[in-house]
């Protein structure tokens, strides 16, 4: 397989589990078919004027992997927006990435109440509200798109930390993040077996490439908590 696309069809039928989330678990087949659905909505909603850029402003809970996987089933770049940002920064990190969609959740709305980012009337969502959920549930059902997306296509863009002036967009495509995981696999000797417990937040660079890919590469599973504790880490474990 040559891109994250394919690798997400390809697990539609897989009943191993694919998230666990607290209490919560979702199977490779459940979890497809949720990012298929947000796949169906991108496409509907999508403009051809504009690029085709998702910001994401979510910590770590279910909704950030599912998200991932509906950008790279349609081609879209998925922009992890780093929430330690405030104000006009934050703001600037969205502008600059040129997302027209943003997809948050409560806790970070009066953050971005009042700023200024561009994003399309009725394209910014909390994921914690009642609109949002029927959003979604429109599009329930809806099969994996088969949308022609290519190893070159910007899978995501990760910022720099910004220690030397603004936070840079790191390109990462769709075959370089694939590429990177299946070596990953490979060194490590991973199987279905395994689960990725991610510590570091979704927006950053570790977590793409060692908590959620792998896991789709061999068919294990990836553990999400919303903030990293140390002193939960083992009973997490």
């Amino acid at each position: 397989m040559d891109t994250i696309a394919e690798l997400i069809r390809s697990r539609a039928n897989d009943s191993q589990t694919a998230l666990l989330y607290d209490d919560q678990q979702w199977s490779y087949r459940e979890f497809v078919s949720a990012c298929s659905a947000r796949a169906a909505y991108l496409l509907d909603k999508r403009s051809e004027d504009r690029p085709f850029h998702v910001g994401v402003l979510l910590d770590n809970i279910p909704e950030f992997p599912m998200w991932l996987g509906a950008g790279a089933l349609v081609g879209a770049t998925v922009v992890g927006i780093n929430p330690t940002r405030k104000g006009e920064d934050l703001a600037r990190d969205i502008r600059y990435t040129e997302c027209q969609f943003l997809i948050t959740e409560e806790k970070y709305l009066q953050d971005i109440a009042g700023l200024e980012f561009g994003i399309p009337s009725g394209q910014s969502h909390n994921v914690d509200s009642d609109t949002y959920r029927e959003v979604i549930a429109a599009y329930d059902g809806s099969a994996p798109p088969e949308v022609d997306v290519s190893p070159e296509d910007t899978f995501c863009l990760i910022f720099t930390s910004g220690t030397s002036g603004n936070p840079k967009a790191c390109i990462c495509s769709q075959g370089r993040i694939l590429f990177s995981a299946q070596m990953t696999c490979q060194m490590r000797e991973l199987d279905a077996s395994d689960i990725h417990y991610i510590a570091m937040p979704l927006f950053h660079s570790n977590s793409i490439s060692l908590g959620f890919m792998p896991p789709l590469v061999h068919g294990g599973a990836m553990a999400l908590r919303r903030k990293f504790s140390a002193s939960r880490f083992i009973d997490d474990i």
